[in-house]
């Protein structure tokens, strides 16, 4: 019988040993491991591996598991910054083994990785809107003491009295109200009283790089991004504790004029740096501290500080990180606003100065959070600072607290990426400049979706709903933007972008009374938010040979802005012609309807082999800021009536006040073995228009020389500086660098030269 049965049931027998075959040949195999940079061993988070099964990232300590059927399966490893790597494995017993894959950092200057755009990790190459990206390496080399005189090194970048602006979107306003918003570690960094940089409480010597985005970030980032961002990032430890220390000591050349030479003193400027940063366990920090004399090459016009900025991070487990970022400083300071005359131009009109001893703090808490592949950040500061100033009427301080929470989400199967977070801003000022006590307030929610739609064509949307109170005024304010990024080829980008901006005024620009000599500062209580947009169409194109790197990116920009806020001089009080001074000032107003247009151009190139190491970059910007509203009657001076653009202009042009149409800027520096060089080179043309009042009227009679020096000087504007290091181990280098190398007298805005040449020796010391 069984005999039988066997023959009649052979068939489900074979299919039955068939199923069970392709079954276990088909057995799902749980591949785990972990992912770690190939130069320090550190593990890397949010690297992409995908498979024919599917795809998965590593979490924050870089490890992965993904599960795959067949049984020699091939991996790929992709990250931003990093080279592409593939690997082929055979699932059988792998089920307890945890595997190493080591990937390499990307050389190509295309593939550097920037945050700012679009608040995720993205290739330059990528970002639909022009980047700058600059290294901490080369703003160390140049003996820089204070961030904001390197910026203007930046293509498209330039900074007066410390006031940022980026493809001519800015003027001249004595440092109140940014339009540039500037941050550290993706926090707002601007000053919650003026809305301006505080220079000196960034941490220089703890700098990982700086980027930069070119047009309105209000999106994103809010009022101050009307004009574009420069994002500091920081460092840690990279696994291995690094200690570095850097001195610095330099003086002031004579200038050429005999005039200029205010004393016989020599004029120093000495600093040290220390930075540390390791690793304990599961505990992250880094400590960095500056101190810093500057006797200053003008009258009165000095600096001594000392700063402390500590970083620490901890990991609970996978899932939670939490840090915490602070800063101190103390610094004791004379400012300086007019000269004497263009003969005396560095000695103070009627040698009077401002004098400020200032106490500063910041405290950044932060916390991440990731489930479900969900990432939730907490991100908040608090910042206070205290101006003590020799005139206790000028005496100012505020509190200021920013809360931002965000929430990111990377849906790898769908090529689609959301951000989304909502952001509370409060500041309280407590001061004589103001007028006594003034607050503010801002609430704000945003969206940011991006979206592979096609084969290397990406797509960028955000959104945007602002609210602002200032004591009793309000307003709220929606804004938009768009962008787009196609691959033409491996190494050819286009790009164009469109974005929104709005600004609301500072507490400074609408409540500032001050005087500084016989020059005051008005109020304007009724000053309005500025809104606008820009846009931009542009062509990345890369190229690589052997161990040569460089790129040429080439935009064509648009910018627009509707009330727009200029610093004005005139007569703002009652005009007593025995007494004019009481009067007369500046003040900000709403000057009616702009456009700036123009051309960026910038390229760079590295070269590396066994002996040498050549990188470059250099950048070219033609502007043309143009008042669109000319006959707008924006103010009325109580001496000359009515004020319009074009009778309070100097030039009979239409092109705003303190604005550079071209700007050319190269920096190259080569390495060869130990022996390294750098030179640079930075050209702003002539401003063309500035207030009438300094050409025409009291002012010339107070402040002699302005126009004389405008003509004089008309063709000097560009300043070489050079660097030569050597490297006398892997741990010590000294240097040599010259700050304006040819003695060039150049007047930016009006009564103000320029540094004289500057001598520096460095030491510097990484271990």
């Amino acid at each position: 019988m069984i005999r039988n049965l066997i023959p009649r049931y052979s068939i489900f027998i074979i299919i039955a040993a068939q199923f069970f075959v392709l079954s276990k040949s088909n057995a799902q195999n749980l591949f785990k491991g972990i992912v770690k940079d190939i130069t320090t061993l550190e593990p890397i988070p949010g690297v992409l591996i995908t498979s024919n099964n599917g795809g998965t990232q590593t979490d924050e300590k870089g490890h992965f598991q993904l599960t795959v059927s067949q049984a020699i399966c091939t991996l790929n490893f992709r990250l931003i910054g990093y080279e592409n790597k593939s690997i082929t494995i055979e699932t059988k017993n792998t089920k307890d083994t945890v595997f190493e894959v080591l990937i390499s950092p990307s050389r190509q200057l295309l593939d550097q990785v920037v945050v700012t755009g679009n608040r995720n990790e993205q290739a330059i190459s990528r970002s639909s809107s022009s980047v700058e990206l600059i290294g901490a390496k080369l703003i160390l080399d140049k003996g820089t003491t204070s961030i904001d005189k390197f910026l203007n090194q930046i293509p498209s970048v330039s900074v007066l009295d410390g006031q940022i602006n980026i493809r001519s979107g800015s003027g001249w306003t004595y440092g109140a109200g940014s339009r540039v918003m500037v941050l550290v570690d993706d926090l707002p960094f601007l000053t919650g009283d003026a809305g301006q940089v505080k220079w000196s409480l960034l941490p220089l010597e703890n700098l990982k790089q700086v980027e930069v985005i070119k047009g309105a970030g209000s999106v994103l980032y809010g009022s101050g991004a009307l004009n574009g961002i420069i994002h500091f990032r920081t460092q840690m430890s990279s696994g291995k504790p690094i200690t570095k220390i850097q001195m610095s000591s330099g003086f002031y050349d004579k200038p050429d004029g005999i005039g200029l030479r205010w004393t016989t003193k020599n004029l120093m400027k000495n600093q040290i740096s220390v930075f540390h940063a390791a690793k304990l366990g599961r505990y992250q920090y880094a400590f960095s501290s500056n101190y810093l004399i500057d006797n200053g090459y003008r009258m009165s016009d000095n600096e001594e500080r000392i700063r402390c900025n500590l970083n620490v991070q901890t990991a609970f487990n996978k899932a939670i990180k939490i840090g915490v970022n602070m800063g101190v400083l103390n610094s004791k300071s004379e400012s300086f606003l007019l000269w004497e005359n263009d003969q005396m131009g560095y000695t103070a009109l009627d040698s009077q100065t401002s004098a400020t001893h200032s106490q500063s703090i910041y405290l950044d808490p932060t916390i991440s959070f990731h489930q479900n592949g969900f990432q939730h950040r907490l991100k908040s500061r608090w910042m206070y600072i205290n101006n003590e100033n020799s005139n206790a009427a000028q005496n100012n301080a505020f509190n200021q607290f920013y809360a931002e929470y965000q929430l990111q989400k990377n849906f790898i199967a769908y090529k689609l990426n959301i951000t989304t977070g909502l952001v509370y801003n409060s500041n309280s000022s407590q001061a004589n400049l103001y007028g006594g006590s003034n607050t503010s307030n801002n609430k704000a929610a945003f969206l940011q979706i991006d979206k592979t739609v096609l084969m290397g064509l990406q797509l960028g949307l955000g959104a945007r709903y602002e609210y602002f109170q200032m004591n009793a005024d309000a307003t709220q304010q929606p804004v938009f933007r768009a962008g787009l990024n196609y691959e033409l080829t491996k190494s050819t980008f286009l790009r164009c972008s469109w974005g929104q901006g709005f600004r609301y005024p500072s507490i400074a620009e609408r409540y500032i009374n001050a005087s500084v000599g016989s020059m005051n500062i008005f109020a304007n209580p009724n000053l309005k938010a500025e809104s606008g947009w820009s846009a931009e169409i542009g062509m990345k194109q890369g190229m690589k040979w052997g161990g040569f790197s460089a790129y040429i990116d080439l935009a064509y920009f648009e910018t627009r802005y509707a009330d727009m806020t200029e610093f004005n001089f005139g007569a703002w009080k009652t005009y007593n012609p025995a007494n004019p001074y009481t009067a007369i000032g500046f003040k900000s107003f709403n000057v009616g309807n702009t456009r700036i247009n123009g051309i960026d151009l910038s390229t760079g190139f590295q070269f590396k082999n066994k002996n040498w190491d050549i990188q470059s970059i250099i950048g070219y910007t033609y502007s043309k800021p143009l008042m669109l509203d000319p006959n707008l009657v924006f103010a009325f001076d109580s001496a000359r009536g009515p004020q319009t653009f074009l009778s309070t202009r100097s030039d009979s042009t239409l092109i705003l006040k303190y604005r550079f149409e071209h700007q050319f800027k190269i920096d190259l520096s080569a390495q060869f073995k130990k022996v390294e060089f750098g030179v640079s080179y930075r050209y702003n043309s002539s401003i063309q228009n500035i207030d009438i009042a300094f050409v025409s009227g009291i002012i010339p009679s107070m402040v002699p020389g302005i126009e004389e020096a405008r003509n004089r000087l008309y063709n000097n504007r560009a300043i070489f500086d050079l660097r030569l290091f050597l490297h006398a181990n892997q741990y010590l280098k000294v240097g040599f660098n010259c700050i304006n190398l040819l003695n060039t007298e150049i007047m930016n805005r009006p009564a103000d030269l320029i540094a004289p040449r500057f001598y520096q020796l460095q030491l510097m010391a990484a271990f």
